[in-house]
């Protein structure tokens, strides 16, 4: 049985990268992972680890199940509210930075 590209794990993390507009490197950033390794899974030189695999579904903010070609859509586990797909990475960021505030606050007791 051959397997359709798009169900490969590499073919999967560079459409999710690339949907998310972000580069290899900042991928690798993001995922606190060497830059030549987001290279290596997405032409499947390598396999990622389990704990890999996790750390890419979040910088990428989608699903494990995604990645790993369990799901068809990049939406799923990963995703807080809705719309949030549309949303670049920055925007996302600066989502997260309001809500670590929030927190802080609460947890402060000067809300």
């Amino acid at each position: 049985m051959i397997e359709d590209e798009s169900d490969d794990f590499g073919a999967r993390l560079a459409r999710a990268r690339e949907t998310r507009g972000l580069s290899q490197a900042e991928v690798a950033k993001l995922a606190k992972l060497q830059p030549a390794a987001i290279g290596h899974f997405e032409r499947d030189r390598r396999k990622p680890s389990f704990a890999n695999v996790r750390a890419l579904a979040r910088a990428l903010n989608v699903s494990s199940d995604f990645l790993l070609g369990r799901s068809a859509t990049m939406e799923g586990a990963t995703t807080a509210f809705r719309g949030e797909e549309n949303l670049s990475h920055g925007d996302r960021e600066h989502i997260q930075m309001m809500i670590d505030v929030m927190i802080q606050r609460r947890e402060s007791g000067s809300e």
